[in-house]
């Protein structure tokens, strides 16, 4: 588990509406048991996804970031859609699917609890150029960015 604490200075969303006002957040935690993921291939591809995620998400809400902010936990329960071991990983089955928490303990008004789910099957995405990059054809490093990525813009998005 990673935790990041600051002293001064966010596919499918399912779930409650989003807050009304944008929450201030003083602490992102996420969360992911890797331990859990049979395949080699799959292991390797999500090795960062904690620390990685964590830095998406700080990047997107460094404007929110304050000592009486809320905590924000990120619990990843799932790593792909299609991750039996007889299928194998493959890009096109990857996903993100976890829950999200907004906990503040001084204003309960901010609380909120909903899964996200990101997947690239349905999403489009293009190289430098603007052209666009079949999910099948995909390097890995870039379906492992746009998975965090996306998945951080959501998270971000909500605590508007």
């Amino acid at each position: 588990m990673k935790t990041q604490v600051f002293a001064a200075s966010i596919a499918a969303l399912l779930g409650t509406t989003s807050l009304a006002h944008a929450v201030e957040i003083s602490e992102v935690d996420v969360s992911a048991d890797l331990t859990t993921i049979e395949d080699a291939r799959a292991a390797e591809f999500w090795t960062t996804l904690e620390t990685d995620l964590e830095s998406a998400v700080l990047s997107r809400i460094a404007e929110r970031i304050s000592e009486d902010g809320a905590r924000l936990v990120l619990n990843i329960e799932s790593f792909a859609l299609n991750d039996a071991p007889e299928s194998g990983f493959t890009i096109d089955s990857a996903a993100l699917i976890g829950r999200v928490h907004v906990i503040d303990l001084n204003n309960n008004a901010n609380f909120d609890s909903y899964e996200l789910s990101v997947s690239l099957q349905g999403m489009s995405v293009t190289d430098e150029s603007g052209a666009p990059i079949l999910v099948a054809d995909m390097p890995e490093d870039l379906a492992y960015r746009t998975l965090v990525d996306a998945f951080a813009d959501h998270v971000a998005e909500r605590l508007d």
